[in-house]
């Protein structure tokens, strides 16, 4: 049987399992499992660089590069929090301790200690003998539950996700967060089923249109055509011609400046109608 296979072969790995920690626990030395003390050993290295000053009742003020801690030694406790949380001294510890000249060892919680490792697998599990050396007993044979052919034929095909089925216009998307309006009365969040107004039998409300104002036109300006200067002329081919090039637009203004000022050579003064009459007049006189 597979569960029976199962449960053999846990139970091999648990046993296996039992004997390689005991066997690799006699090798240690010392009263702290080999992991905590490395990781001691580090805390021992850092605390090169802290100092520690006693206040008195075991609490000590360490130093450590410019930040102040506050350590308890009896409680075994720091600000740093590292000792609360672990149970391993923290840097801080290690140099309060070394003012005392106690060993860090010492002040490491107890749970990581050797003889704790020790009583967790001081068990052991039995071996079992073979399936054939079993005793027989004769009762009611327990056996799986009977598989149950479903009706119709059996799905080849993994079911699709939402995002993922097609229709004739493409892939179809749910209806998910939208908001439904009535057809009856244009309210939100319900249809025509769960209307109350329909219901009762209230006309509909009408919905109003949507006006949009356009702006007035003169009568006088309706029938005259736009009369454009020569300049304005100019300046609207100008603008009607596509992007020019740097060199293309200087070249372009120049011309229309050196056309302004031919213009405005070629007009000549003329006299006022007053003065060409008084002129004309007096070369007529003999």
């Amino acid at each position: 049987m597979p569960f029976l296979s199962m449960v053999q072969t846990i139970k091999g790995q648990i046993m296996a399992r039992i004997y390689s920690k005991k066997e690799e626990a006699g090798k240690w030395h010392g009263k702290i499992c080999s992991k905590i003390r490395k990781r001691l050993e580090r805390h021992v290295e850092a605390a090169n660089t802290c100092t520690a000053d006693p206040a008195g009742l075991g609490i000590f003020q360490v130093n450590d590069r410019g930040a102040d801690f506050e350590v308890d030694i009896k409680s075994r406790t720091c600000s740093c929090r590292r000792w609360d949380l672990t149970g391993i001294p923290c840097c801080h510890g290690v140099a309060a301790c070394r003012h005392e000249k106690i060993p860090p060892e010492e002040m490491v919680h107890s749970c990581y200690s050797i003889e704790t490792y020790l009583k967790a697998y001081e068990h052991i599990i039995m071996p079992c003998r073979d399936v054939a050396e079993w005793q027989r007993m004769y009762g009611r044979e327990i056996l799986p539950p009977p598989i149950l052919k479903k009706k119709g034929r059996r799905k080849k095909n993994r079911r699709q996700q939402p995002e993922e089925k097609e229709g004739r216009a493409g892939r179809k998307m749910g209806r998910g967060g939208v908001v439904i309006h009535c057809s009856y009365c244009g309210a939100a969040g319900h249809n025509i089923g769960g209307c109350t107004d329909f219901k009762l039998g209230l006309r509909p409300k009408k919905k109003g249109k949507i006006v949009r104002a356009e702006p007035p036109v003169s009568s006088d300006s309706e029938n005259e055509d736009p009369v454009l200067t020569q300049e304005q002329n100019m300046h609207t081919m100008v603008l009607s011609q596509p992007e020019h090039t740097p060199y293309e637009a200087e070249v372009i203004s120049t011309l229309i400046v050196e056309t302004q000022s031919r213009q405005r050579q070629n007009v000549q003064p003329t006299a006022l109608p007053e003065n060409a009459f008084i002129q004309a007049n007096v070369q007529m006189q003999p």
